[in-house]
C-alpha cells in the first residue's frame, strides 16, 4: 500500500471545525492535512448564528473582517408568547469586544476558512476518505480511500471532525450516547416578505408548535417550523408557508422558491474526546438541539482549546497531559450545553398550565432584567467556565474565561485580550498601587521571580503588568509590558484590590491566579474560591 508524506495533525473533515483547526494549527507553524470524503464543499448551510466567543477566535485567526463583512448583527431575541412579547437585548453584554451575535449561512462561514486555511498554505483534499487506523509509540498511521486506491499516511495525531456519524468515532469505538426528540422540525430558507424587524431573531411559541423566524444576509431568512403531520416532499414549502402564515403575528409570506428540509434533533455525546492520540472535536463529539445556535460555536471553541495545545506539544514542550485537560474541560462545556439546549428545546413544547407557567416566569424574568443579565451572556457562551483549581481573587478565578476590555489611553486601541500571548500562557499582573506607590516596584519583582521559576519550555515568557503609577520615563525588562490602568478602572471592574499574578493560556482562559506578597516574600496561590 502505498505511503504519503508524513504530517504533524491530520484533520478528517473538512467543515467549519475541522477548518478552523487546520488554520489555526498552519498559522502556529504546524504541519497539517485536511481530508474530506465529499468531493467537493457543498452549499447546505445548517447552523446560521456564531456568537461573540466565537467572533473572539475568528479575530484570533486573523479572519473576522472578511466574515463580518458577510454577516448579519442580530441586536436582540424576542420570544411572542400569545399577546406578551418578551425580549431579551444583547445591548448590555460586556467583556467582549463584540457585544452582538451575528448571522450567516454556514457556507458563508467555510468559505470564510476556507480562504483563510487556503492563505496559510493548506489545500482541502476532497474526495479522501478516512477508512481506518493503527496507532504506536510514534503516532498513528492512517488508511485513506482517494480515487479507488487505498494509501497511508502517518501522523503525530488524528482529529476526528467527521461529523455526527464521524467514522473516526466508530473505529475508536467511542459511546456516542444520548437521545432522539420526537419531534419533526421543517426548515425553510429563502426570501420571506414580513415586517419583523430584521436585526432580531423571534420566537413564536404557538400552542400548535414552535416558528423561528431568523433573518440573514441579502435579505433572507430561514423559516425553523415544529410539527405535528407527516408532510410529503413535495409539500414543504406549501406547509412552511401555511404553518408560518398561522403562527407569525404579523403577516408572513415567502417569495421565489424556498430550500426547504425536514429532520429530527438529537442530544448526544461522546463518552471521550480523546483516546491516545486520536481526538474528536465538533459534531464527531456532541450534538444537540439547534436551541440557542450552539452546535457550531460549541465546535470551534473545540478547535480553538485544542490548536494551541497541540502545537505547544510540537513546539514548546507541553506534555500530552495537556490533552487530558482538554478532554475534561470540553466535555464539561458540551454537557453544558447540551443541557442548555435540551432545556429550551423542552421550553418550546410546553403545553397546558406548564406553557402558562412559562410564559408567566418569562414575562416576569423579563421584567426584572434577569434575561438581559443572565441569559444573554449564557447564549454568547461569555461566562461559560471550565473547573479550575480553586485560585481566584475579586471577580477572577481560574478556568474562567478573561473578559476583555479596552486598554484607555493607547493610540492602538488595543484590547486586554490583544495581550493574550499565542503559543504560551502569558502572565497578567496587577500592581494594585492606585494608593500604595510602592506596590509597583515590588510587583516587577515577583513578575521577576515568576517568570525565572517557569521560564523555557511550556512556562511563561511574557508578561504584562497593569498599574496606575507607571513614570514615563521608565525603562524596562523587554519581556514586560507595563500599561497604565488610569484610576484603576480595570483593577476595579475585576474587584482586585491587593497585588496579584493571573495567568492567561492562549485561549483567554485563566489557568491560576496567585496573590503576591509584600516585600520579599515569596508568592503563592490564591486558594480562597469566589462567588458571583
Amino acid at each position: 500500500m502505498p505511503e504519503q508524506s508524513d504530517t504533524e495533525v491530520l484533520i478528517v473533515g473538512a467543515g467549519p471545525v475541522g477548518l478552523a483547526l487546520g488554520v489555526d494549527l498552519l498559522r502556529r507553524g504546524v504541519s497539517v492535512r485536511v481530508i474530506d470524503r465529499d468531493p467537493s464543499h457543498h452549499p447546505h448551510s445548517k447552523s446560521l448564528a456564531l456568537w461573540p466567543r466565537a467572533l473572539e477566535s475568528f479575530h484570533r485567526m486573523g479572519l473576522i473582517e472578511p466574515l463580518l463583512d458577510r454577516s448579519l448583527t442580530v441586536g436582540a431575541l424576542k420570544y411572542y408568547l400569545g399577546e406578551r412579547v418578551v425580549r431579551v437585548g444583547f445591548g448590555s453584554l460586556d467583556g467582549s469586544r463584540y457585544r452582538y451575535p451575528v448571522t450567516l449561512p454556514q457556507s458563508a462561514t467555510e468559505e470564510v476558512l476556507r480562504q483563510g486555511f487556503a492563505d496559510a498554505g493548506g489545500k482541502v483534499e476532497y474526495g479522501t476518505e478516512f477508512v481506518g487506523f493503527t496507532e504506536d509509540s510514534r503516532g498513528v498511521r492512517a488508511t485513506l480511500l482517494a480515487g479507488g486506491q487505498e494509501t497511508e499516511a502517518r501522523a503525530r495525531y488524528l482529529v476526528g471532525c467527521d461529523g455526527a456519524h464521524s467514522t473516526v468515532r466508530q473505529r475508536l469505538g467511542v459511546a456516542f450516547e444520548g437521545a432522539t426528540y420526537p419531534q419533526q422540525f421543517l426548515v425553510a430558507d429563502g426570501v420571506w416578505e414580513t415586517s419583523l424587524p430584521q436585526n432580531e431573531t423571534h420566537y413564536f411559541m404557538d400552542p400548535s408548535g414552535i416558528l423561528v423566524v431568523t433573518s440573514l444576509p441579502e435579505g433572507r431568512a430561514r423559516v425553523f417550523l415544529g410539527l405535528r403531520e407527516e408532510v410529503p416532499e413535495d409539500r414543504l414549502a406549501e406547509t412552511a408557508q401555511r404553518l408560518a402564515e398561522a403562527r407569525c403575528t404579523v403577516p408572513i409570506r415567502a417569495v421565489g422558491e424556498l430550500q426547504t428540509g425536514i429532520f429530527r434533533i438529537h442530544r448526544r455525546m461522546a463518552d471521550r474526546f480523546r483516546v491516545g492520540r486520536v481526538l474528536l472535536a465538533g459534531d464527531a463529539a456532541h450534538i444537540h438541539s439547534p436551541a440557542g445556535a450552539q452546535g457550531l460555536n460549541t465546535g470551534l471553541e473545540d478547535a480553538a482549546s485544542l490548536a494551541w495545545r497541540l502545537a505547544g506539544i510540537q513546539r514548546y514542550g507541553l506534555t500530552p497531559d495537556t490533552l487530558e485537560e482538554w478532554d475534561r474541560e470540553r466535555r464539561h462545556t458540551a454537557a453544558s450545553v447540551v443541557a442548555d439546549s435540551d432545556r429550551q428545546t423542552r421550553m418550546w413544547t410546553l403545553s397546558g398550565w406548564r406553557r402558562s407557567v412559562r410564559d408567566v416566569a418569562l414575562e416576569g424574568a423579563a421584567r426584572a432584567g434577569l434575561l438581559d443579565r443572565f441569559v444573554a451572556p449564557r447564549q454568547a457562551q461569555l461566562t461559560l467556565s471550565y473547573p479550575g483549581d480553586g485560585t481566584g481573587t475579586g471577580r477572577l478565578r481560574s478556568g474562567m474565561r478573561l473578559p476583555d476590555v479596552p486598554l484607555e489611553g493607547r493610540a492602538d486601541q488595543s484590547w486586554l485580550h490583544d495581550k493574550v500571548a499565542r503559543d504560551a500562557p502569558v502572565l497578567l499582573l496587577f500592581a494594585a498601587d492606585n494608593r500604595h506607590p510602592e506596590r509597583l516596584e515590588s510587583t516587577r519583582q515577583a513578575a521577576r521571580r515568576l517568570l525565572s521559576e517557569r521560564a523555557g519550555g511550556s512556562g511563561y515568557r511574557t508578561a504584562v503588568l497593569l498599574s496606575a503609577r507607571i513614570p514615563e520615563s521608565s525603562v524596562h525588562d523587554s519581556w514586560l509590558e507595563e500599561i497604565n490602568d488610569p484610576g484603576a478602572d480595570i483593577h476595579r471592574r475585576f474587584a482586585v484590590g491587593r497585588p496579584c499574578a493571573v495567568e492567561v493560556r492562549p485561549d483567554a482562559t485563566i489557568g491560576a491566579v496567585f496573590e503576591l506578597k509584600e516585600g520579599a516574600s515569596p508568592v503563592r496561590p490564591a486558594r480562597r474560591r469566589v462567588r458571583f
